[in-house]
């Protein structure tokens, strides 16, 4: 659910459901001027994604996970065949992990750019128009001649992959109503973590018995499969659909704001704000910095794998890729964590409260979390050796994936229940700078920290720095009232 950069990533329940004041009959006979901002009918409008059909809703909400799923797994197919890549063009091991690294670069770089554009022309053009190029830059990427068009077309990749991430936030939000939507808040966190574990999986079999660039091949032929639903997919975002709409009946358009004002406010919640809050906003500093620390975590490992597994346990290629297994039943595992505290916990908090509960009952999946993400990174640093049965090792995934996904779900969850929606829009936008920063680095540094440290020490540096980030959730579970007091976004809510 990288759900981070959409400046409409959240809508009270007002926005859907406000009584449309003209008469619908009148409008298709006559054009007359709207008496104000476009809106729905009335609570029972059936164009409004939340009246859809569960069948509709689900469809619009699979699609896009799917394409999330699609363009985060092409980050970590490509990691089995680095080792060929390094030999084939003559450069290190380093070097050839630029293809992962600026691949990152540009799942970051990919929003700040289309996610806007959203806003203007609806989800479904933003994906329809960015999967072709994305499919032709992984194109390009496979039948490289050099490492130079190899990196590049990575990073081009990854610049029109990463809409995919940022919008869908925008389509998921569109269909469900955020206080009562557990079960697809899983789904959508499983379609964009269950990417990066199923790759290097995929990826090692392709690597081993076929080259590296069928690991570009296998992501062509799933985009391709991909453009058949995302034709069906109807479009979800209101401001899109009201305007199609009022066309249709003849009515006449709020006026268009002021193009300079309009690139300010993208600038500013794309770009300038989320740089702020990363530098002044406590909440935003201490939940981008841990959710980040966890997402770069699993990038680590896509270079820790391979250590540990081929060179303690003589692992190929395709047997080393199905211990991310560990880490893709952690994810399942952790989704149904989240699932089981949001119907015991949330869920009864919502009644109590008259659906506006505390935003600090968000945080109780992440404290979950926070205990499980070293008990599983301790667990794979001192296990992963020659003298313990290789399934300790990949077993030590699951409380890791889980702990990861918990970890995730709750920062953005939480970031959307503090903030109001454009500031939070700005505030998930700094928690997406900063993991893409993170994650870009750590598979560049690892294979140097793992030679140095060994498997147990260099593990355990992640596991320390976990322990040292654990109290986040709990210290805001705690003084939470009192930090989002001194926010001088208005971060506190009646």
């Amino acid at each position: 659910m990288d759900s981070e950069n959409s400046s409409s990533s959240t809508k009270s329940p007002s926005e859907h459901s406000e009584p449309h004041s003209e008469n619908i009959a009148a409008q298709k006979l006559e054009k007359t001027p709207a008496a104000g901002p476009l809106d729905w009918d009335g609570p029972n409008d059936p164009d409004n994604p939340w009246n859809w059909s569960s069948g509709k809703r689900w469809f619009g909400t699979i699609v896009p996970g799917c394409f999330c799923m699609l363009v985060t797994f092409a980050s970590s197919v490509y990691v089995p065949g680095v080792y060929e890549v390094a030999a084939k063009f003559n450069v290190s091991i380093t070097v050839a992990l630029l293809g992962i690294s600026m691949y990152v670069v540009g799942l970051g770089l990919g929003p700040m750019f289309s996610a806007p554009l959203s806003e203007v022309f609806g989800r479904k053009m933003v994906y329809f128009v960015n999967l072709p190029f994305f499919l032709l830059f992984t194109m390009g990427a496979g039948l490289a001649q050099n490492i130079e068009t190899l990196v590049i077309c990575r990073m081009f990749s990854g610049i029109f992959g990463g809409p995919a991430l940022a919008v869908s936030a925008g389509s998921f939000v569109d269909v469900w109503e955020l206080k009562s939507s557990g079960l697809a808040v899983s789904v959508q966190a499983i379609a964009t973590f269950m990417g990066p574990a199923l790759g290097p999986i995929v990826g090692g079999y392709l690597a081993q018995d076929q080259s590296w660039r069928w690991t570009m091949w296998i992501i062509l032929i799933l985009g391709g499969a991909m453009m058949v639903p995302l034709y069906f997919m109807e479009e979800s975002y209101k401001t899109v659909i009201l305007k199609r709409r009022a066309i249709a009946r003849g009515q006449e358009l709020p006026p268009k704001p002021d193009p300079k004002t309009a690139l300010k406010m993208i600038f500013t919640i794309t770009l300038a704000r989320p740089s702020v809050m990363l530098f002044t906003e406590p909440i935003v500093q201490a939940v981008a910095l841990y959710s980040s620390f966890a997402f770069a975590v699993l990038f680590g490992f896509f270079e820790a794998y391979p250590y540990a597994f081929q060179r303690e346990y003589g692992f190929t290629l395709g047997q080393t890729g199905l211990c991310f297994l560990g880490i893709a039943a952690g994810l399942i595992l952790g989704c149904g964590i989240y699932l089981l505290q949001d119907r015991l916990v949330y869920v009864p908090a919502l009644k109590k409260h008259n659906g506006n509960p505390p935003p600090e009952i968000r945080l109780v999946p992440a404290m979950i979390g926070s205990c499980l993400m070293p008990i599983g990174l301790f667990w794979f640093a001192w296990t992963a050796k020659k003298d313990i049965h290789w399934i300790s090792p990949v077993i030590a995934g699951a409380p890791f994936g889980a702990g990861l996904v918990l970890i995730f779900l709750t920062a953005v969850m939480y970031i959307l229940e503090v903030y109001p929606p454009l500031v939070a829009a700005s505030a998930i936008a700094a928690l997406g700078l900063l993991r893409y920063i993170l994650a870009m680095a750590f598979p560049l540094f690892t294979p140097r920290m793992y030679e140095n440290l060994g498997i147990a020490w260099g593990t355990s540096i992640f596991g320390f720095i976990s322990l040292a980030m654990m109290p986040i959730p709990w210290v805001f579970q705690r003084w939470g009232p009192s930090i989002r007091a001194m926010s001088k976004f208005e971060a506190v809510r009646d």
